[in-house]
């Protein structure tokens, strides 16, 4: 099977890949959208966890990452919900891993485990702690293959980085003692630029903001009311919303209805009287780079990109209010 990318090109994956690409579980994915319900406001924002997913997989490879790790980089989030962190605002979960805490539990209920047994891998080895995989995975502020990934898949598409960039940046990646390093500090401050394009320019961006609000709102209705369960958003973001708009409720009817005409708003400060506030999971990244024949976080090495950092940081902290009028 030939897997392409925009990103990565092509490549020829081995059947057990390709056998789990074609699955229910991972093709499912194809109607999971990264960011959410923003889709809804905004039909340009719309990647889908099936684009990650097979993108970390071929990052992975890229990089020289065995069969094993790219099996846990092409699944690595075949446990997400329909609208994505959406129910981790809905739950008031602020670690934003409610995908995570049911991982091991889909996994299990599904055929994944007797796909991988056919071709004698064993799921429990790989699936179920990512964090033992160095590329897949890294604690911030290192980069890995999953952070890597969506920053540049979502920069070429939505803030149109050119490819030529892009191709650079993945040219400059060495693997060190398990972890990715940069070959210089302006690649490293290239990508930190990047990554706050994604995490505070996009997450944060009043549209995407409101998109998440009032779904989760409708969620929590829906749960208070048993209009909808916990279950159903196991299904395709396509599949839920129709049940959400099937359901005899009004305050649902009139928080998807935001979605099609939002109105208008301005963002402003808490100490005014505002509408919505939000504070995303803290997100940020010090890429390891070579200087001086050492491995160091750029940060130290680079005062531009120590204050770029802090003010990612800052930012974060604040989080964002807006007010409609």
């Amino acid at each position: 099977m030939i897997v392409e990318d925009v990103l990565y090109g092509s490549y020829e994956v081995e059947e057990v890949l390709a056998t789990l690409i074609l699955s229910e579980e991972i093709q499912r994915l194809k109607d999971v959208h990264m960011a959410g319900p923003a889709f809804l406001i905004n039909s340009t924002w719309n990647e889908t966890r099936y684009e990650h997913s097979i993108g970390v997989m071929m990052l992975i490879r890229r990089l020289g990452g065995t069969v094993e790790e790219q099996i846990a980089g092409l699944l690595h989030d075949v446990s997400h919900t329909a609208f994505s962190h959406v129910i981790d605002l809905a739950l008031s979960n602020e670690a934003d891993d409610y995908h995570e805490q049911i991982k091991a539990r889909l996994i299990e209920q599904s055929a994944i485990p007797t796909l991988l047994r056919q071709y004698g891998f064993d799921y429990e080895k790989i699936l179920l702690d990512d964090e033992k995989w160095p590329l897949l995975e890294q604690k911030a502020p290192l980069l890995c293959c999953d952070r890597i990934d969506y920053t540049l898949r979502e920069v070429y598409r939505y803030f149109s980085v050119p490819i030529q960039e892009i191709q650079q940046f993945l040219n400059s990646i060495k693997i060190i003692k398990e972890k990715i390093v940069l070959s210089s500090i302006d690649e490293a401050i290239w990508f930190i630029d990047q990554y706050r394009k994604v995490v505070i320019d996009f997450f944060y961006d009043p549209r995407n903001i409101c998109s998440y609000e009032w779904m989760a709102n409708a969620i929590r209705f829906g749960f208070e009311h048993n209009e909808v369960t916990l279950d159903d958003l196991l299904t395709t973001d396509s599949i839920f919303l129709e049940r959400l708009k099937s359901s005899n409720s009004n305050e649902i009817t009139q928080l998807l209805k935001k979605m099609d005409h939002p109105p208008k708003y301005t963002v402003c400060s808490s100490d005014d009287n505002y509408d919505i506030q939000q504070k995303k999971k803290i997100r940020f990244v010090d890429p390891l780079v070579e200087a001086t024949d050492k491995i160091v976080s750029v940060s130290t090495v680079s005062q531009i990109a120590q204050i770029k950092i802090e003010k990612l940081l800052d930012d974060s902290k604040r989080g964002i209010y807006l007010k409609f009028y």
